[in-house]
């Protein structure tokens, strides 16, 4: 299998894949109903599978599907089962836990591996503030009725104004379900750059709250760092993009919803890979050049609304 560098010497074999830039939430960190302007055309299911099978044979070994909220599409079971018949077999997917009955029980059969939701408050009207939707009840459903089955993440926006006072019931809410928290700073991206200033908080801010913590290694190359919180007898992960960046270490790559090929969550110039759809080579090629292109570390702000190029 071949195997996919950058220009300095990072392994890149970790995929997220937007495939929708719709979403039936408006987070406030994300974005506004008036940003719900005219889509650019959405790849078909076909190219997205064109796409999943080239970066497979550039040794692509982890997918995170992605979007928007992904499983807005009716084909999403399709696409993962397809990643998965191609031997990819570590496939996760990012979702607002927005689910039903039926897509709960699609996802318990299918080959995902992981399923992180994304839950920033436990207080029914917090939630409604923040996502616009009245969807606590149904969320923390989708999360107990998906943790016996599928390894669930909780990935929590660090807000000010919103979380900072609940941190300890988040961690508490976690460990009675076993499954995975992780804290994200707030990233300068789009329209939370709006909010940013008042509402950043950092993961020193709030490791500073635990008298005993301490950082756990870990094998896996990942975004986040994890931390044993003696007080809880838990161990919570913290993503600090803004405060402690990754780059170094980084060995991602993002298709966005529209096909285009970004090397960074931060960067404004892609590669549109539906112009290489017809040429497996060819495709194969133009990746291969552009992601020896990526830059050691990122810039520091972005324009790109999260929900267009994959969250």
């Amino acid at each position: 299998m071949m195997k996919m560098f950058d220009g300095y010497s990072r392994k890149i074999d970790y995929l997220r894949l937007s495939v929708t830039d719709r979403c039936n939430f408006f987070c406030m960190y994300c974005r506004t109903k008036d940003l719900c302007y005219e889509r650019a055309e959405q790849l078909s299911k076909g190219e997205i599978f064109r796409i999943i099978s080239a970066f497979k044979k550039l040794g692509i070994q982890k997918l995170r599907i992605t979007g928007g909220e992904p499983f807005l599409r009716d084909d999403i079971f399709e696409i993962i089962e397809f990643a998965h018949s191609i031997g990819i077999e570590n496939i996760n997917i990012t979702t607002n836990g927005w689910l039903d009955t039926e897509k709960i029980k699609k996802v318990i059969k299918s080959p995902l591996k992981s399923v992180n939701i994304s839950l920033d408050t436990l207080d029914k009207e917090k939630y409604r503030f923040v996502t616009g939707i009245d969807g606590l009840d149904k969320v923390l459903t989708a999360i107990d009725k998906l943790r016996d089955h599928k390894r669930v993440k909780i990935n929590t926006v660090l807000i000010r104004s919103v979380n900072l006072d609940e941190i300890e019931d988040l961690i508490s809410f976690a460990k009675k379900r076993d499954v995975i928290i992780r804290f994200i700073e707030l990233m300068p991206i789009s329209i939370a750059k709006q909010i940013f200033e008042d509402e950043f908080v950092s993961k020193d801010e709030v490791i500073k709250r635990f008298k005993g913590i301490k950082e756990v290694s870990t094998k896996e190359v990942s975004a986040a760092k994890y931390y044993y919180v003696e007080d809880f007898d838990y161990t919570v992960g913290f993503i600090s993009s803004v405060s402690d960046h990754f780059c170094k270490t980084c060995n991602k790559i993002r298709v966005s919803s529209t096909g285009v090929l970004y090397n960074c969550l931060f960067d404004k110039n892609g590669l549109n890979l539906k112009d290489f759809l017809d040429d497996e080579n060819l495709l194969i090629k133009k990746m291969e050049d552009f992601v020896k292109t990526k830059k050691l570390i990122r810039s520091l702000k972005s324009d790109m609304p999260m929900f267009k190029i994959g969250g």
